[in-house]
C-alpha cells in the first residue's frame, strides 16, 4: 500500500506560490536598494523564484513517512545483509521505547535534549536503513558495520548513562547535581559527535563512497578529541 500523499493544490500550488513569492521578493529588495541594475535583479528574480519553486516541490511532493514506521527492506536485499539491517532497526525501535519511558523523568532542559538528540538520532539511523544505496551494501561494509555498533552498542550506552543521570537529579542536590548536570552535557556532545558520524556516512553514500570500518572509527575517535571528550562508548 503506498504511503499518503499530499494533495494536488498543496503539491502543485504551494511551491508555484512559493516560487513566485520569492521572486517578487528578490525585485523588491534588488531594485529597492540599487544594488544593480534592473535586468540583473530581474535575473537574480529569476533564478531565486526557480530554485525556491524546486526546492518546495521536492519537500512537498516527498512520501510522507507515518510515526515511527520502520524502513522497508527491499526484497533484493541479501540475507546476510537483511540480518544486520533488521538488528539495527530492532535495537534502535528499542531505544525508542527507552527514550519514551524516561521523557516523563526528564524535568531539566538538558535531559529533555538529550532525549531529543537520541531520537534525531536513531531516526536518521533507520533513514539510512532505509535508503536503497545501504541496503545494496555488503553486511562487512564500513558504513553497516559502524551503524550497527551505533544502534546496538554506542547509543544504548548513552542512554544508560543518561538514564542513572536522570535518577541523580531526582535525588541530589547542590554540587552533586550540578556534577550529574555536567554529564548529561557530555553525554550529549558525545550524541553530536556520533550524529556527526551519521552525517559523514549520509554524505558518503550519495557520493557513492565507501569506507572501512577503521575510517570510520578513527573519524569518531578524532573528534572526541576534538572537543575534548572522554567518551563512554568505546570506538
Amino acid at each position: 500500500m503506498s504511503r499518503p500523499r499530499r494533495s494536488p493544490l498543496v503539491r502543485f500550488g504551494a511551491p508555484v506560490l512559493l516560487g513566485g513569492l520569492a521572486a517578487v521578493a528578490t525585485v523588491a529588495v534588488g531594485l529597492g536598494a540599487a544594488l544593480a541594475g534592473p535586468l540583473l535583479v530581474l535575473a537574480a528574480a529569476a533564478g531565486i523564484g526557480a530554485v525556491t519553486l524546486g526546492g518546495s516541490a521536492l519537500v512537498l511532493n516527498a512520501p510522507r513517512r507515518g510515526p515511527g514506521e520502520v524502513p522497508v527492506l527491499g526484497a533484493s536485499v541479501p540475507e546476510s545483509t537483511r540480518a544486520v539491517l533488521t538488528r539495527i532497526l530492532e535495537a534502535d525501535a528499542t531505544t525508542r521505547e527507552r527514550i519514551t519511558q524516561l521523557r516523563p523523568q526528564a524535568f531539566v532542559p538538558a535531559a529533555t535534549e538529550v532525549l531529543d538528540d537520541v531520537q534525531s538520532l536513531i531516526t536518521r539511523i533507520d533513514a539510512l536503513v532505509g535508503s536503497e544505496q545501504l541496503q545494496s551494501l555488503r553486511p562487512s561494509a564500513g558504513e553497516v558495520t559502524m551503524l550497527e555498533g551505533m544502534a546496538t552498542r554506542y547509543v544504548p550506552e548513552l542512554v544508560d548513562a543518561a538514564s542513572d543521570t536522570l535518577g541523580f537529579l531526582q535525588t541530589f542536590e547542590g554540587s552533586a547535581r550540578e556534577e550529574a548536570l555536567e554529564n548529561l552535557e557530555s553525554i550529549d556532545r558525545q550524541l553530536h559527535v556520533l550524529a556527526e558520524g551519521v552525517e559523514q556516512i549520509e554524505s558518503d553514500i550519495v557520493g557513492g563512497v565507501s569506507r572501512s570500518l577503521e575510517v570510520h572509527s578513527e573519524f569518531l575517535r578524532t573528534r572526541f578529541a576534538d572537543q575534548h571528550l572522554n567518551p563512554i562508548i568505546d570506538v
